[in-house]
């Protein structure tokens, strides 16, 4: 026991001071420990805090961004070409296919007691007919320059039968002529709506798959019942005024000249002078040949 209650009630006092400073130090560190941040909360929070301030920070970037593409947007608005004035073409329909078959009637005329030679002057006739000229052979004969070939400096020279008919359309023993002397007679007659046109040249497929379907018929020139043609009688060309030069030209036998008025796959038709012969046929790869050898001449009316 304590030696007096005095003494007892200083060392319980004393006692109990230091239970309660002890008690004190206890619940401090408690608080403390209670009130001290997380490591891993305190750098989420701080991430979190950054992500905020960058979020706050690319804003105006964002929308500085927004207003580059709205201006952007704009000056291509105003950058787009203007409209061109040429208006747009219009879709076209495709190119037909010729007709496989075609005919035309054009009148018949035979020269057959009529111009024994001139079968190049009787097929232009029908195709003047054809286009309601009023003419006859007379006046065809006579609208047609015609010369013989002639014996000059001991040679015998004529023009080019471009240039005028050999001989005369009435002799028997005369050539004939091609298609530029046919072309100008023509249209000496011709109304100013319509003219001849020269086409030689041509092949003679082509010509009937581009005229015959519109309507017109063509003078095609070949040889008589489309006989092989060769070189028979001859003379030196003559120049300008008439003297011969040193060209020789080779008239071709059996040269004849023909209306075509139409063709089918297997063959052409011909109005056909000689013979009174009326239309005929005559097939197509022989008639193309004969039409070659002779020169490839042909005149159209358009």
């Amino acid at each position: 026991m304590y030696g007096s209650s005095n003494e007892y009630r200083r060392r319980f006092r004393w006692e109990y001071v230091a239970v309660l400073a002890i008690v004190a130090v206890l619940a401090f560190g408690i608080i403390l420990m209670l009130r001290r941040p997380d490591p891993e909360s305190q750098e989420t929070a701080m991430n979190m805090t950054d992500t905020t301030g960058a979020s706050d920070e690319t804003a105006p970037s964002g929308t500085a961004a927004l207003t580059s593409a709205d201006a952007s947007a704009e000056t291509a608005v105003n950058e787009q070409p203007e409209p061109s004035e040429t208006p747009a073409t219009e879709p076209t329909d495709p190119p037909t296919e010729p007709p496989k078959c075609v005919e035309i009637n054009v009148p018949y005329i035979s020269q057959k007691g009529l111009l024994p030679t001139g079968c190049e002057l009787v097929s232009a006739l029908m195709l003047l007919q054809f286009y309601d000229c009023d003419v006859t052979i007379d006046d065809v004969v006579e609208a047609t320059p015609s010369q013989y070939p002639v014996t000059k400096e001991g040679k015998a020279c004529g023009p080019h039968p471009e240039d005028a008919f050999i001989g005369s359309p009435h002799d028997e023993t005369s050539f004939g002529c091609f298609a530029p002397v046919i072309t100008d007679m023509m249209n000496s007659f011709l109304p100013e709506d319509l003219k001849a046109k020269d086409i030689s040249g041509m092949d003679l497929d082509e010509i009937a798959q581009k005229y015959l379907p519109e309507g017109k018929p063509v003078l095609v020139w070949g040889t008589i019942n489309m006989m092989e043609s060769f070189e028979n009688l001859g003379w030196y060309l003559e120049d300008e005024n008439g003297n011969p030069t040193d060209e020789w030209y080779d008239w071709r036998a059996n040269e004849h000249c023909m209306v075509l008025v139409g063709y089918d796959e297997t063959y052409y038709y011909v109005n056909d002078p000689y013979g009174n012969k009326g239309t005929v046929s005559y097939k197509r790869s022989l008639m193309e040949q004969r039409y070659e050898e002779i020169g490839g001449y042909a005149v159209v009316v358009e």
